[in-house]
């Protein structure tokens, strides 16, 4: 039986799941009909890379939802409590879920990367096909795939990894869940699973950085470069001034953030993971706390993309701007109709 302190948890994870999906869902959709709706040629293979994040998004949105779950790592196992919808349909499909979910966000990842560096090459190269973009998002599942395969060959003896966490932690109510997880952590599979969600994690917003600082070179040295290219990657990163009258400080928001959104989401839930693991302590209201980080991803995402993508955001005011204008000629209309009856 749950305790206070746990029922009162999970309640709180369950209900911000619930505004983590209807958010995500939401933004992820409109994006898509932004998408959809801009004729901005400069963006046609844009669209290609935003897509493809897109769909991985949603993936991750659905299979985080479905599984509603936190990690209770300890020194030898690592058990995952999974509270969400999944847990009526058993086991085997919280298993597949669950790959599903881990495999998509380190895939976000590096679709990240990969659209970054898309960024970068239309600003240097003359020529980029179609076929270089596709070319390119398959290099960007590589890692993934190679991490799913490591994942799946990690021991998971799952009635280990539930006697373990019956010892470590006898208070916790295990009945209410399904358990997942890998029942040898230190294994070798697992190590190298463990080593490229360490990758993933710490060195996308590293490798994020490194094209920005690029980026941000090539646009402020406009005359060595087509200025096409740079109107065209300034329509998709949104840039500003703060005047100061002893300072100038230049600040490329757009770039900066999307950057920095991977290091907030991604690091805390893997760092405590790591710390809890090698330090052989845990506490139960960090467990529920860094779990809903890594997801929080696919809210923020298309939000930016939509607000610091010029073109997106003008076909997003520009659907308000019609209809406030269909408003005010209806009420002006209603106003004459009104004074002549």
């Amino acid at each position: 039986m749950m305790s206070k302190m746990e029922n009162r948890l999970v309640l709180i994870l369950t209900v911000f799941f619930n505004f983590y999906f209807l958010l995500a869902i939401a933004a992820q959709i409109f994006l898509f009909f932004l998408m959809t709706k801009c004729k901005v040629k400069s963006l046609k293979d844009m669209k290609i890379y935003l897509l493809n994040i897109l769909a991985l998004q949603f993936v991750s949105t659905v299979s985080a939802y479905m599984m509603q779950c936190r990690v209770v790592p300890s020194s030898e196992t690592m058990a995952l409590l999974c509270y969400g919808p999944c847990k009526y349909f058993g086991t085997v499909p919280c298993q597949i879920i669950f790959h599903l979910l881990e495999t998509s966000l380190i895939a976000c990842a590096t679709s990240l990367i990969i659209a970054f560096y898309y960024r970068y090459e239309i600003l240097t190269t003359n020529s980029f096909t179609r076929t270089a973009h596709y070319k390119q998002l398959v290099i960007s599942y590589f890692v993934p795939l190679v991490f799913l395969v490591f994942e799946v060959l990690s021991p998971s003896d799952l009635t280990k990894v539930a006697n373990e966490l019956t010892l470590l932690h006898p208070n916790y109510d295990i009945e209410n869940y399904v358990i997942l997880g890998y029942s040898e952590v230190k294994s070798v599979f697992a190590s190298i699973q463990t080593i490229l969600m360490m990758l993933g994690a710490y060195g996308t917003p590293l490798i994020a950085f490194l094209f920005r600082r690029k980026i941000m070179k090539i646009l402020n040295s406009t005359k060595s470069y087509h200025a096409e290219k740079i109107e065209q990657t300034k329509s998709m990163i949104q840039v500003f001034y703060l005047q100061n009258p002893s300072i100038r400080t230049t600040e490329f928001q757009g770039l900066t953030l999307q950057t920095l959104l991977p290091l907030f989401c991604y690091c805390p839930g893997f760092t405590y993971y790591i710390y809890a693991q090698y330090t052989e302590s845990s506490n139960q209201i960090a467990e529920f706390a860094v779990s809903p980080f890594g997801f929080i991803y696919t809210i923020f995402d298309p939000l930016l993309t939509i607000y610091y993508v010029l073109p997106y955001r003008r076909t997003f005011k520009s659907l308000f701007v019609k209809q406030n204008s269909v408003s005010t000629a209806t009420a002006f209309h209603s106003e004459i109709t009104r004074r002549i009856i």
